[in-house]
């Protein structure tokens, strides 16, 4: 009688081992995912480096100025609990990628950013994207976390101004050197955006300093 309850207690374990197991399992794609979202352009500042503006044009495989028609919050179509946005924009100009009047991207939200309720796109809002390849997942983001986001702002004048969403801290820093580097050549109007550490900038300026840092190939 012993022997077979302990059997018994024994096949119960093992059933209840083998359904663990199974869960986690089951769970694999959904962690891969988090995890490859992750490693993607997040919201928090302090996990990147400073980027400069010559390594986001020549990083970022699309770069396009829009207007946001859509933000829609919602889950990944392939994992529900996941929070992401799918964003549509009405192009405006594509400087970098396929032609289109619509262009849209799925972007994964951060714990901590979902759970705030944090909308970083909003309908209506005029935006300079630098956007990574989409993953496997479908998903895509800003290069640099905010710093490949930029909005664009209209001055009291009429004229169209740029900043990221680190305030354009460090974005021109190194643009002499790497200008140099590269070896593109500036006008004096582009080189002045060298000594703006922080603030909005003309968008016409920083999209003629992107097209001169972008690779030749994709230029054309």
């Amino acid at each position: 009688m012993r022997i077979g309850q302990t059997n018994q207690r024994g096949s119960i374990l093992g059933q209840s081992v083998q359904r663990r197991w199974q869960r986690a399992f089951s769970l694999w794609p959904a962690l891969v995912l988090m995890m490859s979202a992750a490693a993607a352009p997040a919201r928090a500042q302090f996990l990147y480096r400073q980027l400069g503006l010559p390594e986001l044009a020549q990083r970022a495989p699309l770069i396009v100025q829009g207007r946001v028609v859509e933000a829609r919050y919602e889950g990944h179509p392939d994992y529900p609990h996941l929070s992401t946005v799918l964003v549509t924009l009405q192009v405006e100009r594509m400087l970098r990628g396929p032609a289109g009047e619509r262009l849209s991207f799925r972007e994964f939200l951060p714990g901590p950013q979902a759970r705030m309720g944090k909308r970083g796109y909003v309908a209506g809002q005029r935006l300079l994207l630098f956007l990574v390849e989409p993953s496997r997942y479908g998903l895509s983001s800003p290069i640099g976390g905010e710093q490949g986001r930029f909005h664009i702002l209209r001055d009291q004048r009429g004229n169209d101004l740029v900043e990221n969403d680190w305030g354009n801290a460090g974005l021109f820093r190194n643009l002499a050197p790497e200008a140099a580097r590269a070896g593109v050549s500036l006008s004096p109007r582009q080189l002045s955006l060298a000594g703006v550490r922080r603030g909005p900038v003309p968008l016409e300026d920083l999209v003629s300093v992107v097209r001169q840092f972008m690779p030749r190939a994709n230029t054309e």
